[in-house]
């Protein structure tokens, strides 16, 4: 993972700024972390097709999604003046009022695309193998949990256990996700599918 930090003038366009520099450096990745404001806001909301435009002094509370190589897909939520929270699909035409720091972290694309059309019906395509005291484990079961993805628990409590799960999947770290009962990864890489499709794929 790389980590990239983008300094943004008053009057960038928020949006195609980070197209941009993902275009220009061929990058793959998710925003991190932003801290700034904007003179004008543009965000598509759920289910609306009209770009909704809020204009004034707004801090910027959030900003969620991913990028890949000039194509990305953002949700941006900021405060008015009064505290009210907005947020929705950014869209161009967002509008840096001071200055904004975003912290965009870059990896190789290894997010694997499934299709719903092979699960198992009835039974939760994931499974996820965890160690009672460790924190990674405890992490990726409430992001299982927060996203809704159907899972099971298998708790590793002896070594006849660990050595059932690493001969599938020739890993030794904790925890260890299967997903139609194929290895992808520990939390970093459950995560990172977090970041790109809310895990719907794994649904």
């Amino acid at each position: 993972m790389q980590p990239h930090s983008l300094k943004l003038g008053p009057d960038s366009d928020l949006i195609i700024c980070i197209k941009e520099f993902s275009f220009l450096n061929n990058l793959y990745g998710y925003v991190s972390g932003v801290v700034g404001n904007l003179s004008k806001a543009c965000i598509q909301c759920p289910g609306d097709q009209k770009v909704n435009i809020f204009e004034g002094n707004l801090e910027i509370v959030s900003l969620n999604g991913h990028f890949n190589k000039g194509v990305v897909h953002l949700h941006l939520s900021f405060a008015d003046e009064r505290c009210n929270v907005i947020g929705g699909h950014l869209e161009e035409g967002s509008i840096v009022k001071k200055g904004t720091d975003i912290l965009l972290v870059s990896f190789e694309n290894k997010t694997i695309n499934i299709s719903n059309q092979n699960s198992i019906k009835k039974q939760a395509r994931v499974k996820a193998y965890i160690l009672k005291s460790c924190p990674w484990s405890k992490r990726s079961l409430r992001l299982l949990d927060s996203l809704s993805i159907p899972h099971e628990v298998v708790l590793i409590e002896n070594d006849k256990d660990f050595q059932k799960v690493n001969s599938l999947s020739n890993h030794e770290t904790f925890p260890q996700i299967f997903l139609d009962d194929k290895f992808f990864g520990g939390y970093d890489e459950l995560s990172k599918q977090a970041q790109f499709d809310y895990l719907n794929s794994f649904k």
